[in-house]
Parts: structure tokens; C-alpha cells; sequence
């Protein structure tokens, strides 16, 4: 009888034991599900992020491309993208540019902005680095996430052949 019993503890914690290692595991194993889901959710963030500011510029550019709308500038000590509209003989602006590891947008009118501070604009997105370059009538517009990653875009500015002439 006693052989019985020094078998059924034998029997119970080989059983404990092959339910804490499996309760280890799958511990571990949700652990890393998770930080893989946090890795792959900030890398969809950042590309959303960078995929998102040049669209938005983009779109603003091409709603804004009229006969000298378009300019690359530097107020305030910074690079910003002039998008500018007459309406009614007023000249009305809309400056977007990259301040505090943000894109930014400000909007007023012409003359109001000339000494813009950083933090004068409305948040667009959040970003670790943004350049823009223009080269004749070609804006190459670049964001760039913290983890190094990059995206450029390139915009042919067609209201300045209208400017030209």
C-alpha cells in the first residue's frame, strides 16, 4: 500500500510539473506575440505617419499650384512652403513647415507672417525629420521616421510655366 501512494505523489507532481512548464511557455510565448505586435504596430505607425505628410503637402501644393503660388522660402529662421491665393485682391498664405519634430501648417495673410514662430502652426504629424528642396519648377518633399527609415516624393510644379510666360 505504501508503494501505491510514493506512486500517486510521484504521478501528481510529474503532472504539476508538466502543467508549470507548459504555463511557463505559453507565458513566454505571449510575451514575445506581444512584443512583436508593439514592434510591428509602431513600424505601421511610422510609415503611416511618413506616407501621411507627404500626401498632405502634396495635396495642398496641388490644390494651391496657380501662377507664382508656389515658393520655397525661409521665415523665422526656417524653411517653409508658401502656398499663396488671392481672393477679392487680398493675397492670403498658407505656410507649412517642420518645427519640434512636428509638420506644421499656419495660415494668414500676406505680410502677417513674415517673422513666424515655431510653434505658431497647427500640428499636422508627427515626424522625426522633414526637408524640402526646389530645384526649378521640381519640390522633392522627404520625411523620415525616428528608426532611420525615409520616404520621398517629388512634385512638378506646373503653374510656373504659366509664370513664365
Amino acid at each position: 500500500m505504501l508503494r501505491q501512494k510514493d506512486y500517486r505523489s510521484a504521478e501528481t507532481l510529474l503532472m504539476l510539473l508538466v502543467f508549470g512548464i507548459f504555463a511557463v511557455l505559453a507565458v513566454l510565448l505571449t510575451l514575445m506575440g506581444a512584443k512583436a505586435y508593439r514592434s510591428i504596430s509602431r513600424q505601421m505607425d511610422e510609415n503611416n505617419a511618413l506616407r501621411s505628410s507627404l500626401s498632405y503637402v502634396a495635396n495642398k501644393v496641388r490644390a494651391g499650384d496657380t501662377a507664382g503660388g508656389v515658393s520655397l522660402e525661409e521665415r523665422g529662421g526656417m524653411q517653409v512652403l508658401c502656398l499663396s491665393e488671392t481672393v477679392d485682391g487680398d493675397t492670403y498664405e498658407t505656410l507649412l513647415y517642420f518645427a519640434d519634430g512636428w509638420l506644421r501648417e499656419y495660415a494668414a495673410v500676406a505680410g502677417y507672417a513674415d517673422e513666424i514662430q515655431p510653434d505658431s502652426g497647427e500640428k499636422i504629424v508627427e515626424l522625426y525629420d522633414f526637408s524640402m528642396q526646389m530645384e526649378e519648377n521640381l519640390l522633392t518633399l522627404t520625411a523620415a521616421a525616428e528608426e532611420g527609415d525615409s520616404v520621398s516624393l517629388k512634385l512638378t510644379i506646373r503653374s510656373e510655366e504659366e509664370a513664365l510666360q
